[in-house]
């Protein structure tokens, strides 16, 4: 594992898209939580009734999760560029020349987004922390899990464009497929399939990848207001789950069965 790591490291290193990509989240993360959080503290400030504030203990980590979830893009366009180098550079088959199977291939990108996913919500917990410190002069840990519902979120953007990357070899086109999908197909088909095919008995779009990750962290804040209908995060989180391990399976056969 830690060998299959280091190459992956070895190549990533002097990737200067690798670093723009990374710190681009890590920034924009930080940035727009301090904008809403400057707003906050004016809203205190003048003394306007709410109900909860977002940047306070327990919300916070709700909050950070929620907003990361717009950003998860810049992970997985990160994850295509790796991928897709790859065969530009015609690496992966270099690697198997020099003795990597094909499965210790795959293996090392799979470890790699996790690793990924780890940073990204590494990042989401110290960035709560600060603010929830910061507003509150103490630290809670009450609402983490959320914190993990993050990771969970970050594992199907990741693999989910590892998958496109192994299918498409195309940066260009597995970005936008990657962007289209994840902005308006996947509404647009679980809505054609809900009026048309289902007559709105049940919403299929909190079954599909990217979005039953979204909904896992809700839009409100304390009360899941938005998505009314959605199933329960128990049923989310396996889902999810489901489709982490559909995409890690169908990578390993892509990549297994491929005229390299």
């Amino acid at each position: 594992m830690l060998s299959l790591l280091k190459l992956e490291w070895l190549k990533v290193k002097n990737y200067r898209a690798f670093w723009i990509f990374l710190a681009l989240y890590i920034i924009a993360l930080f940035s727009i939580n301090y904008i809403a959080f400057q707003f906050q503290g004016e809203i205190k400030k003048n003394n306007v009734p709410v109900n909860i504030f977002p940047y306070d203990f327990p919300a916070v980590y709700q909050t950070i999760a929620w907003v990361s979830s717009w950003l998860l893009y810049f992970p997985g366009m990160l994850m295509i560029l790796v991928i897709t180098n790859e065969y530009n550079y015609k690496t992966h088959r270099q690697n198997i020349i020099d003795g990597l199977t094909r499965q210790q291939f795959v293996a090392a990108k799979i470890l790699f987004g996790v690793l990924i996913a780890l940073i990204t919500t590494l990042s989401c917990f110290l960035i709560a922390l600060y603010f929830g410190n910061d507003f509150s002069g103490t630290v809670s840990f009450d609402g983490i899990q959320y914190i993990g519902y993050g990771f969970i979120q970050s594992l199907c953007y990741l693999f989910f464009a590892m998958i496109l990357a192994l299918l498409m070899r195309r940066s260009g086109l597995a970005m936008a497929v990657f962007f289209l999908y994840g902005l308006v197909f996947e509404q647009l088909i679980g809505g054609v399939i809900d009026s048309k095919i289902l007559n709105n008995r049940i919403t299929t779009r909190f079954y599909f990848p990217l979005e039953a990750s979204d909904v896992l962290i809700p839009i409100t804040f304390g009360k899941d207001v938005i998505y009314k209908d959605a199933p329960s995060q128990t049923v989310l989180l396996i889902v999810c789950l489901v489709y982490i391990s559909l995409f890690a399976f169908l990578s390993f056969r892509k990549f297994q069965t491929d005229d390299l």
